[in-house]
């Protein structure tokens, strides 16, 4: 019997592929996994779609919908339980790109640096508090400005926590929200929207696996063009990440 995915019925970008997990690009505006209309289409509907008969796709972590970019997806029910294990341990590396509103009262680069705050869900936001939340840890790896738009910046950013809208809240927070972010900041209008956030490369250890991986689409055609000085800081990172130990992986289009 077949045990592949069915990559046309699929047709998302895959990063990396085993017989427990699978690394693919999800794009923004598609649900990571519905819960209110499951006749739609989300990528969990697609993976299920696409997958063998009597596999049970199974997601470790989500995207916004509105986010894109790597989605790690367990195929097994030994994988689930791994991987969200590691996620419980902080054991995944998670680097994210931002198109951000430059700060009015600081310097850009002044954002680099790690920033703790604390979170407390409510009324479909995060709402910053000094206490009774939970403990939101961001880490700013780089910023530069958004090519030929004044006032905008793209920024690189360490997720060390994986709290409810953690980077929309904090970057908010610190007077950078992301460009039109209809909940954090301004809009102008729904459908007009700029708003741009990417999950862009992943260092996690798949099952079964003795060695970290690295997941990253180099030359991906929906990403925004961004200044090289973000653009070199994550190949600097991903090249250390290298040194460490870990093992880059290779995906369609890399």
């Amino acid at each position: 019997m077949d045990s592949r995915i069915d990559r046309i019925k699929l047709n998302l970008p895959i990063l990396m592929e085993t017989s427990h997990e699978m690394a693919v690009v999800k794009p923004a505006g598609m649900a990571t996994e519905l819960s209110r209309d499951p006749k739609s289409t989300s990528l969990l509907s697609r993976m299920k779609a696409a997958a063998p008969a009597g596999s049970q796709p199974k997601l470790p972590h989500r995207l916004d919908r509105v986010s894109r970019g790597i989605v790690i997806v367990a195929l097994t029910k030994e994988a689930i339980v791994h991987h969200n294990q590691q996620i419980q341990e902080r054991a995944w590396d998670k680097i994210y790109l931002a198109r951000c509103l430059s700060p009015a009262d600081r310097e850009p680069g002044a954002l680099i640096g790690q920033h703790k705050l604390h979170l407390r869900p409510q009324g479909g936001r995060a709402r910053v508090v000094r206490s009774g939340g939970q403990q939101a840890l961001t880490e700013i790896l780089d910023v530069a400005a958004a090519p030929n738009i004044d006032g905008e910046i793209h920024v690189l950013i360490r997720l060390l926590t994986g709290r409810f809208h953690q980077i929309r809240a904090t970057l908010a927070h610190l007077g950078a929200p992301l460009v039109d972010d209809w909940i954090y900041s301004t809009s102008p209008g729904r459908g007009k929207e700029r708003f741009y956030l990417e999950h862009i490369a992943l260092r996690f250890t798949p099952y079964e696996s003795a060695a970290t991986c690295i997941v990253h689409l180099v030359r991906d055609p929906d990403r925004e063009p961004v200044d090289p000085k973000i653009r070199t800081s994550l190949d600097q990172l991903l090249t250390q990440w290298e040194n460490e130990g870990a093992i880059r992986i290779g995906g369609d289009n890399a």
